[in-house]
Formats: C-alpha cells, sequence, structure tokens
C-alpha cells in the first residue's frame, strides 16, 4: 500500500514511502525518484531500470514498481530554477540516472524541503526565467479557466498567444497548456489533501466534474481520485529521509 507522507512546497512536491499499485502515466513536472535503503525500479516504454536514483523528464510515460521497500518521490515544477536545472540534467531519451553527488545530498537531508533546497543550491542555474513568462504563469495560476485564458495572460504581458505559447515551450520543455492542466491538478490534489471530497476538489482545481479530475490523473499520476485522495491526506511538513 501507499503508506507514506506527502510534502507540498513551493513549486514541488513530494512523497516517501513505499510504492504500491500505479498505471503507467506521463506529467509535465520533472520527477525525482530514489530508493532509501535499496533501488528503485521503474517501467519505462520498452525497458525496465533499477537504480539508486532516477530523474524522469516531461511527459516521460514511466510506471513505479511496487515494492516493500521505502522509496522518494519529488515532482518538480518545470517553470522552476530547480526544474530547468534537472531538465538540464536529462539525456535524449527524457530521462537520467542520478549522480553520486545528487544522491549524497538527499542521504544529508533530514527533510524532503531540506533536500530541496540543498539541491537547488547544488545545481545553481543562473539564467533567468523569461520576465513575460513568469509574469504570465503568475496570471495564470489565478485566471486558468475558459479558452482566452492563454489570450488574457498574453496580452497583459504583451505578447500574442502564440508567441507566449513559443516562449513557454523552450523555456519550460513542456507546452503551455499542459504547464495549465498540471496546475489545476496540483490545485485539486492540495484540496483533496486538506479533506475536500472528490467532487469539490475538482470544482476547486477547475475541472468540468470529478470524471473529468479522474481522467487526468489517471494520465498525469496513474491513480485514481479516491487512491491518490488517501495519499495526499498523509500529509507531513518535514518526513525524515532516513
Amino acid at each position: 500500500m501507499w503508506d507514506g507522507s506527502v510534502t507540498f512546497g513551493d513549486s514541488w512536491a513530494g512523497y516517501i514511502g513505499r510504492a504500491d499499485q500505479n498505471t503507467a502515466h506521463s506529467h509535465v513536472a520533472i520527477q525525482l525518484c530514489i530508493g532509501l535503503d535499496q533501488p528503485v525500479t521503474l517501467e519505462l516504454p520498452g525497458q525496465s531500470i533499477r537504480a539508486a536514483g532516477v530523474i524522469i523528464g516531461p511527459n516521460v510515460e514511466h510506471r513505479a514498481v511496487a515494492d516493500s521497500h521505502p522509496v522518494a518521490f519529488v515532482y518538480v515544477s518545470p517553470d522552476s530554477a530547480l526544474g530547468r536545472a534537472l531538465n538540464a540534467l536529462l539525456q535524449d531519451n527524457g530521462i537520467a540516472v542520478a549522480s553520486d553527488e545528487l544522491l549524497e545530498c538527499f542521504r544529508r537531508a533530514t527533510s524532503l524541503l531540506q533536500f530541496v533546497d540543498a539541491l537547488s543550491r547544488l545545481l545553481a542555474i543562473t539564467t533567468s526565467i523569461d520576465h513575460r513568462l513568469y509574469k504570465a504563469l503568475n496570471i495564470l495560476r489565478l485566471d486558468r479557466d475558459g479558452p482566452g485564458c492563454v489570450s488574457r495572460a498574453a496580452h497583459a504581458v504583451g505578447l500574442s498567444s502564440p508567441r507566449l505559447r513559443c516562449v513557454a515551450t523552450h523555456q519550460m520543455g513542456v507546452s503551455l497548456s499542459q504547464w495549465i492542466i498540471w496546475n489545476k491538478l496540483e490545485q485539486a490534489s492540495k484540496s483533496l489533501a486538506s479533506g475536500s471530497t472528490i467532487s469539490d476538489a475538482a470544482a476547486e482545481g477547475g475541472f468540468s466534474d470529478q470524471a473529468h479530475l479522474a481522467r487526468i490523473m489517471r494520465r498525469m499520476i496513474g491513480m485514481t481520485p479516491r487512491t491518490a485522495a488517501e495519499v495526499l491526506r498523509k500529509t507531513s511538513v518535514s518526513f525524515k529521509t532516513r
């Protein structure tokens, strides 16, 4: 069973515990998968990877193999500095084996927050995200519903919609439409974590109904909303990594 705890951070979320049943899925977040005391096993199209740590890039289909040994999963938003730094480490196939430095950074940490902070320093990135994209994403976090949301955000930052979409794809490695869906799923997940019903969480995230939320959840995290709610409600601000 998924018996661990979830931590929500700024532009990231993490889970530490045992991995259980999940279906093949993909998402826009960069995912770090680390085994606490045994290697982690992942299934990807046409191959299986078993390693101490793996970085999975945006839109790479994968499935975590259920295991009795605890694992750490950290999901990092592609628009964050850490997300862009992790993206730069990926191979052409969208994945990478975690370096010894990254794993040591994890082992030294006593919480996921401490790990993310230390990793951000280790992988320091000096190139800033385009200020127009940064502003547009902040607008879209507050106004992401309806077909005109991208046009409104683009107009607010002095860009055309096609140009804003182009800048987003270039800088984040994912389309703006996908980023919006992930942001909506993130909001719905936080709502579930706080105890909301699936229907209320769907509305909070801006989904048309709970069936819509269920489809997106299965596609992006490989779980049903009911299973996800059970996992998300075991939240922790400081979960020991060892």
